[in-house]
This record gives C-alpha cells, structure tokens and sequence, in this order.
C-alpha cells in the first residue's frame, strides 16, 4: 500500500491564499479592513497573506496585493498553465487500449458533448500517477483540477467559508488517495513482465505526443479547447482584460518538445511560489 497523501495546515493555507490573491488582483477586489458577513471566513487567510508581505494594508482602510504578491501569483500561473496544457491530457487514458480521451477532442462541437465522452466509464484518471513519477506533488495537481473545475467557485454562497475549512479539501485528499499509482501499472503478457515503469513512461510519452498534435491542430484555425476552467479564476468581472491582470500563458508549439522525455520537469515546478 502506498503511503497516504497528507495535507497540513500550513499547506492548505498556502493554496487557499493563492487563491484569494488571484481574487485580489485579477477580479480586481480588494477586502476591506474589517471583514463584512461571509468575508469574515477569509480573515486567516489575509492576515496570512499579510505576514507574507503579499497583502498590505491600504490607507487603514483595505487589504491591497504587493508587488512581491503578483510575484508569487505569477508563478502559480505560469504552474496552473502546465497544468492545463500538459497534465491535463493524462485525465482519461484508456489502459487496455492505450487509447487517450484528448485524441478525439476536435471531434466534439460543443462542451457538453465532450463532457459526457469524459466521464465513460473505460477511462483512468493518470494526473496523479504521472505526478507522483515526475516528483511533483498529486496535493496540488488536485487542486489545480478544482480550480479548472470552478469546485472553489466565488458564485457559490460560503465559497470563504469552504475555502480553507470545508471538505473540499478531504475531497482532494481522498483522489490522490485512491488514484492510479504510477507502481501498479505493471503487468504481464505473452513476452513476459512489462514493469511499472515503462508503462508510465509509454504513458508520459504518448500524453505529450498528443499535446503537439494537439497545438498544431489549433493553429490550424481549430477553436481553443473548451477548458472548464473556473472563469471567475482567469477573467475579469466586466471580461476586460484589466492593466496588472495576470493569466494563463499561450506558448508556441515547440515549447512542449522537452516533455517527449518521460522524466522532463520544466523549472517552474522547482520551490514553490511563496
């Protein structure tokens, strides 16, 4: 049996507090000093972010980002932008077949009708599997997937609350936990044992062969994935992109070559971005 993912506090702090920093300066919203009904749930969390120096107090009056704030949320971006353009291919792979959901995305007109390809009952979720192969850490993959998910959504009633004191969070723990592990990929046929590894590994490979045919797709004039990510997350409140935002990242089609090497971490996964 593995062992168990775990989350600390301080851990579940750091990824609450990302998250309303995004708020803070891409909405932008800034709290004001004392906390009015349900905002009084993110007191912890802006006093924080305050003694981190990514918040400061605004003429006695609010909670406004730092420059060393945007900092800290650009490296998030620059993460949760890997996560939606490499990690996000290994959500539903078939194993039997070898066959990945993403290879027939262009095939699908409209969001629902590729939701419900997703959720056929022959796919593995492999996001943590290959995470946990590349030393990354599942904790945060998961709750990268929350996010692109809208299950943090700030048009939800309580979302202060369930932002740091909810269950989300056991939720979270519960998928890492039951996951596919890379090590239980391991099998057997007519040639003899086929170990764990190079099943990863095939996997790791074939997952970026399809995210360049994916991009070139898209330069070919297709539309851009419908990605479910939580909206409230990347745009702005009037869908103006506001002076200071700051987003997911477009790159060009040969910066994914290096993730045709199974092991290849890109450096913005290295430390963390606090």
């Amino acid at each position: 049996m593995p062992k168990p993912y775990m989350l600390t506090n301080d851990q579940k702090m750091q990824f609450a507090a990302i998250y309303v920093l995004e708020y803070m300066i891409n909405k932008p919203h800034e709290f004001p000093l004392f906390l009015d009904r349900n905002d009084q749930d993110l007191e912890s969390i802006l006093e924080w972010l305050l003694i981190k120096e990514m918040v400061q107090i605004k003429k006695n009056e609010s909670y406004s980002p730092t420059d060393k704030g945007r900092e800290s949320l650009t490296k998030f971006m620059n993460r949760y932008t890997e996560f939606l353009n490499v990690f996000d291919i290994y959500c539903a792979v078939d194993l039997s077949t070898g066959e990945f959901a993403f290879e027939s995305y262009f095939d699908f007109e409209d969001k629902a009708s590729w939701g419900k390809y997703l959720h056929e009952d022959r796919w593995e979720d492999l996001r943590v599997a290959v995470a946990d192969y590349k030393k990354l850490n599942p904790v945060e993959i998961v709750f990268m997937s929350f996010i692109s998910e809208n299950r943090f959504g700030r048009d939800k009633t309580g979302w202060q609350f369930d932002l740091l004191l909810g269950s989300v969070w056991d939720e979270i723990l519960e998928i890492c936990n039951t996951a596919v592990q890379w090590d239980e990929l391991g099998f057997e046929d007519e040639e003899g044992d086929v170990p764990a590894e190079a099943v990863i590994e095939d996997v790791i490979v074939q997952g970026a062969e399809h995210i360049l045919a994916l991009q070139k797709e898209e330069l070919n004039c297709n539309p851009k994935y419908f990605s479910d990510y939580d909206e409230n997350f990347t745009t702005s409140s009037n869908g103006e992109l506001n002076k200071g935002r700051v987003v997911i990242n477009e790159y060009s089609v040969d910066y994914y070559d290096p993730y045709l090497d199974p092991g290849y971490v890109s450096p913005i996964w290295f430390g963390f971005w606090f």
